[in-house]
């Protein structure tokens, strides 16, 4: 019974950690860019935390319907980054930048 109860706490304290890690799924982080170096850009999330995220010649950069250019993403800018995780030959995670979704900079939007 013991070793039963054991089995069952185990599977319950790991298995939120492997739901919120899993590859092949988007995730999404929403907030306001507040640095932009080369390739890689950086967003305070809605909750304060800070990501830093590398943008490649695949990433989709768009406003409403258009096309964007990684340029055109501004300090103050509200993103939607989405990214997935996939795993590489030796098994290592590597996470991409899959698209950018531009909206209203942070200060347009307290003008309105």
């Amino acid at each position: 019974m013991k070793l039963l109860f054991t089995i069952v706490a185990a599977i319950a304290i790991v298995a939120p950690a492997a739901v919120s890690a899993h590859e092949g799924h988007d995730h999404k982080v929403m907030g306001v860019v507040t640095a932009i170096h080369e390739n890689h850009l950086e967003v305070k999330d809605t909750k304060g935390k800070m990501s830093t995220h590398t943008i490649a010649a695949t990433t989709k950069i768009t406003r409403d319907k258009m096309k964007l250019a990684a340029t055109d993403i501004k300090v103050g800018d509200r993103v939607v980054v989405t990214t997935r995780e996939t795993k590489d030959k030796a098994g290592k995670a590597v996470i991409t930048v899959v698209s950018v979704q531009l909206g209203v900079s942070a200060t347009a939007a307290e003008k309105k």
